[in-house]
């Protein structure tokens, strides 16, 4: 066993030299930590001292703010380094994590840590410094020197200064190599380490680690394709309503009974939204690493996120938080994507009152005492609840022939009956409570509302749902288009997202347009904001159909929209 330490130690490292002169040694090297779902770059700074000290133990000391997994690091490194016969140095090893006033937590600073207390005791050559700069590690080391992957190493491999040669680990280097996307990271280098003796090996010139661009990397999407809109039979109006959420990005309300298609409808959505640009898809690749939804190496963000929120999430779940340094919430999972929330009124009214800023700003602010940390979270929301408690509010059964109207003077659909009872059981004291969960800010922050009506039975066997979403992605990849060479640099992403006091800017009518408008106004009891939103979706309706100003039919179908559901 003695010779096969000896010959471990001599393969992974030079000549120790003596302890004294270990002590006017500097020692540096970089790494990176997730902060949010950011990454932030870390130097690492090491100088051994105390030669005098027993060396029975390894004795290393970490400052700057390192918290959890990186305070027992020391015990792993420990048993690596048993593994490959290294023995403990008399005296102590020093480590600052800078900048000292970031708080550090998680594994990814292992590897760095492994390299730099073998440098600082002698094991490892030392890097001249602007050699050291030129690496940046990332990893977890195991107890038995293996270099295991991590969640989040795509943001921190972008924290990396461009043309860095980041080392990491087997099972992260599909991911990593999508910073090679971005154009100022075209130079740098991916290599690949599956244990701490590859990567001293590499840094004594005695191994080369493999080049991940090399091994040609393939990449999965992570998230499945929702249904084609061809396949969804009926409820044309509510088609008409997201075809024009999906080219202004506005936000949907569907009301109506259950197993009317509010949820297929919603979870079509995302699929005709424009594709995703390659830096959208770097940028929700990221996201999702950092919260630790990408199970396995080479899964991408490839097309629009669609998140169904179910209504018992708590606030913290939907917009982020928890104990500790905080995570992304569900509405930043949706970034640049779909957040469905079904059953609306079910929700706690907390819950739903922490969307009104987001909706607005497009982020999300998440305090803590010594930090505040910002999520994107640029989504379209789809709403859907029942008109009541029960879901039957308004539909009346036939005694006769058990067909259903809306119409209780118009009798039974099927049979003509007039004789009909209420289906829905509810009180209106129970109707209106459960409506009023809603509150009125955020209704207010909605743009498009209908309300669905079960489907017919010509429409339940009919053969086909009618336009394709291939085909509707296309009408609205152009709509967007005519917005984006309307905004230009003005930072304006779409229609939905004009701040309030440009409307008029950029919202241009015509003469019977305008005058429509303002029949409308008057005629209702719209706020202020209930107004803007009333001529951007208009100004979509006219894009959609390529006009440059704004007419009366536009205004007419916006108006419907702003006030077609119970809700309104």
């Amino acid at each position: 066993m003695a010779s096969t330490a000896s010959e471990a130690i001599g393969h992974m490292a030079p000549a120790k030299p003596e302890h004294r002169s270990l002590e006017t040694l500097e020692h540096s090297l970089y790494g990176g930590v997730l902060y949010g779902v950011e990454g932030r770059p870390i130097e690492l700074q090491a100088r051994y001292f105390g030669a005098d000290a027993p060396g029975d133990a390894w004795r290393i000391h970490i400052t700057g703010m390192a918290k959890g997994a990186i305070n027992e690091v020391t015990g792993r490194l420990s048993g690596a380094f048993a593994k490959y016969g290294i023995p403990p140095m008399h005296g102590e090893i020093l480590i600052n994590l800078a900048p000292a006033g970031l708080p550090k937590e998680g594994t990814s600073l292992d590897l760095a840590i492994a390299v730099i207390v073998l440098q600082a005791a002698g094991y490892a050559p030392v890097l001249r410094p602007e050699l050291g700069k030129s690496y940046f590690l990332i990893g977890e080391v195991s107890l038995h020197g293996e270099i295991r992957r991590i969640n989040g190493a795509l943001p921190i491999a972008l924290c990396a200064k461009p043309g860095t040669t980041l080392i990491v680990p087997r099972g992260n280097e599909k991911e990593c190599c999508m910073v090679r996307g971005l154009p100022e990271h075209a130079s740098t280098r991916i290599l690949v380490a599956e244990t701490v003796q590859d990567v001293l090996r590499f840094m004594q010139g005695k191994s080369k680690l493999a080049d991940a661009m090399r091994e040609n990397p393939k990449f999965e999407g992570v998230l499945r394709p929702g249904p084609d809109f061809a396949n969804i039979k009926g409820q044309e109006l509510a088609k008409r309503a997201i075809l024009i959420a999906a080219a202004g990005g506005h936000n949907v309300l569907m009301v109506g009974p259950p197993g009317e298609g509010k949820s297929l409808l919603a979870s079509a959505f995302p699929g005709i939204l424009p594709p995703l640009t390659n830096s959208e898809k770097i940028e929700l690749t990221r996201l999702y690493s950092a919260k630790g939804l990408l199970n396995e190496d080479g899964l991408v963000v490839s097309r629009r996120p669609f998140r169904a929120v179910h209504h018992t999430a708590s606030k913290q779940s939907l917009i982020g938080g928890g104990k500790g340094l905080p995570e992304p919430g569900e509405i930043t999972l949706a970034h640049r994507g779909v957040l469905f929330m079904d059953e609306l009124a079910e929700f706690s009214r907390g819950t739903l009152e922490s969307l009104r800023q987001p909706i607005e700003a497009g982020c999300i602010t998440v305090s803590r005492v010594d930090a505040s940390f910002d999520f994107p979270a640029q989504f379209t929301l789809v709403a859907a609840m029942n008109p009541c408690p029960c879901g039957y509010f308004g539909q009346y059964i036939c005694r006769d022939c058990l067909g259903y109207t809306y119409d209780q003077k118009a009798g039974c659909g099927r049979c003509s009956s007039v004789n009909v009872k209420p289906r829905c059981e509810c009180k209106p004291t129970a109707v209106h409570t459960y409506r009023k969960k809603i509150s009125g800010p955020i209704l207010d922050r909605i743009d498009l509302h209908l309300e669905l009506r079960p489907l017919s039975v010509d429409e339940k066997f009919a053969k086909n749902g009618g336009t394709s979403s291939a085909e509707l992605r296309k009408l609205v990849s152009a709509t967007r288009d005519i917005q984006q060479q309307r905004f230009g640099a003005s930072g304006i992403a779409c229609n939905a997202a004009i701040p309030g006091g440009e409307v008029a800017k950029w919202c241009l009518f015509a003469t019977a347009g305008f005058d429509r408008y303002k029949a409308a106004i008057s005629e209702g009891t719209f706020s202020t904001r209930a107004t803007d939103r009333m001529a951007k979706v208009a100004r979509t309706i006219a894009d959609l159909e390529k006009r440059e100003v704004i007419e009366e039919h536009h205004v007419q179908e916006a108006v419907d929209f702003l006030s077609g559901s119970p809700l309104a």
